[in-house]
């Protein structure tokens, strides 16, 4: 490529970008998409959304409308198709894995188009969108109406100090104000959904409510049926992985303090009773860190410090590795031995670490393995339980703080 032609190619960008409408004039277009979110019209602001990205593919605003718009389009099916699930496995005794398969492959494909939809949002570096979403008047429990159950399902429950905030005080239904940090906290929490999904579809589940017969000593088989989604869940996960650390990284590089939806350890003003510190912001770090190293199979999780988290007082407890990475990277069938549940049960009351070695074995076949370098994660689940025991923070504090942030 020569000179004059780059030259050319670097002024048509230039040319393209002046020409490129202003960040205001973006949230402009957006208006009435904007409007019929906040009065819940989710279809109808999800069509004006798409009206306006034909037009202009980069609004940042349209794209994040039409995100939502989409996002509760496919958790309204999904969660339809499970009910319809449940029901005919329960008179049938069998799971229609067919239709399970349609169901959760549409949902993940669907998915994958929001992802889209959220990063051309989260590009935007000063995207800021203000939402009530306990205001938002959907049906969550689908029985056919938006009754107090549903009005009350995302309001802030509990104050700063877990005191109960009373029913009608305008604190139990903040307005956020969404930023840039928040759009990629979304697209992880969509991707770890994609990787669930994939992991779903990936497996027979015909005969799971079979399970029944391992009491009658029988074995149980899920057999898989499709390798490569397993290698997608584990790309979808390492991406949810990334972009929590890149929001991670955005929070803590904000300077504005309003109205914050996860606040940085500087941040006052968030209605979510989650007061921060550099140390929740250092073990968010540090666990990302630690499921990172564990699916790429650097690391393992040690059954022995697994074995100590329960209530269990094992005298001689079970050893060796769980290797994720490879439970990942070679699927077989999941075969679960009648006699498996009684093996457990025997070497747990006798001390006979060698019984739930063997169950392992059996189970995770190469992926239970005797030597690997040893993943931190379990240490600190048990020093986070060590803390509840003593009271340094309760139970439902270090649970909200976990998954809200992961």
């Amino acid at each position: 490529m020569n000179a004059n032609r780059v030259a050319f190619l670097l002024a048509l960008a230039a040319a393209a970008a002046a020409c490129a409408p202003s960040l205001q004039q973006r949230q402009l277009d957006a208006k009435t998409a904007l409007e019929g979110l906040a009065d819940s019209e989710f279809e109808e602001a999800g069509e004006s959304a798409e009206r306006v990205l034909e037009r202009d593919d980069g609004n940042p605003y349209a794209a994040a409308v039409a995100a939502i718009a989409r996002y509760k389009a496919v958790m309204h099916d999904l969660v339809s198709d499970v009910i319809t699930l449940v029901i005919a496995a329960e008179a049938t005794g069998h799971v229609n894995a067919r239709y399970m398969k349609s169901s959760f492959a549409g949902a993940e494909a669907e998915l994958a188009k929001i992802d889209d939809l959220l990063a051309v949002a989260a590009a935007e570096p000063e995207i800021s969108l203000e939402l009530c979403v306990a205001c938002m008047r959907v049906d969550w429990n689908r029985n056919g109406r938006i009754d107090d159950r549903d009005r009350a399902l995302l309001e802030v429950e509990i104050d700063e100090h877990e005191q109960p905030i009373p029913e009608g005080d305008p604190m139990r239904r903040p307005t956020f104000r969404f930023d840039r940090g928040d759009f990629l906290w979304a697209r992880a929490f969509v991707a770890f959904q994609r990787a669930a999904l994939d992991l779903a579809i990936a497996y027979d589940w015909s005969d799971i409510l079979g399970a029944a017969r391992l009491e009658e000593g029988d074995d149980l088989r899920i057999r898989l049926l499709d390798a490569a989604r397993v290698a997608d869940a584990k790309e979808r996960i390492l991406e949810g992985l990334d972009l929590a650390d890149l929001a991670r990284e955005a929070y803590l590089a904000e300077t504005d303090d309003d109205r914050e939806w996860l606040p940085n350890p500087r941040q006052e003003d968030h209605p979510m009773p989650m007061p921060v510190d550099e140390a929740l912001y250092e073990t968010w770090e540090n666990v990302v860190g630690d499921v990172r190293r564990l699916v790429r199979g650097e690391e393992g999780l040690d059954v022995s410090e697994i074995a100590r988290l329960g209530d269990h007082e094992w005298k001689n407890p079970p050893r060796g590795y769980i290797d994720v990475g490879r439970l990942l990277d070679d699927p077989h069938d999941i075969v679960l031995r009648g006699t498996m549940c009684d093996e457990i049960e025997e070497g747990m009351e006798e001390g006979n670490r060698r019984a739930v070695e063997a169950v392992l074995d059996g189970l995770l076949n190469d992926a239970y393995v005797r030597k690997m370098p040893r993943s931190p994660l379990p240490s600190r689940l048990a020093r986070m339980q060590r803390e509840v025991e003593r009271g340094v923070e309760s139970l439902g504090r270090k649970l909200r703080y976990l998954l809200w942030v992961n």
